[in-house]
């Protein structure tokens, strides 16, 4: 029997990610570095947990979710509310 593929390097959904990968997911969903950063910054000051403080067990599930949920409250876009949520940072 065949044992599943395991990647510890988050290329997977293996969390935490690094940056870099986060990026290129997003880049393929169309949206700017920042929203990524944005994303990463966010779950990375979580220490990779939900709002419910429940482990992050797949972070392309939670980046799909955070795409989502941002999408949802146009017209603001996601840079601005990167930049709202992040105000120090340029």
């Amino acid at each position: 029997m065949k044992k599943p593929i395991k990647s510890d390097d988050g290329c997977g959904g293996t969390v935490p990610p690094s940056l870099q990968h986060v990026k290129i997911y997003f880049d393929q969903k169309g949206l700017p570095e920042k929203a990524a950063e944005g994303f990463f910054r966010y779950y990375q000051a979580r220490k990779w947990k939900t709002e419910k403080g429940c482990p992050v067990r797949n972070w392309k599930v939670a980046a799909t979710n955070w795409i989502w949920l941002h999408q949802q409250q146009r017209p603001m876009s996601i840079d601005i509310k990167v930049r709202l949520q992040f105000p120090n940072h340029q």
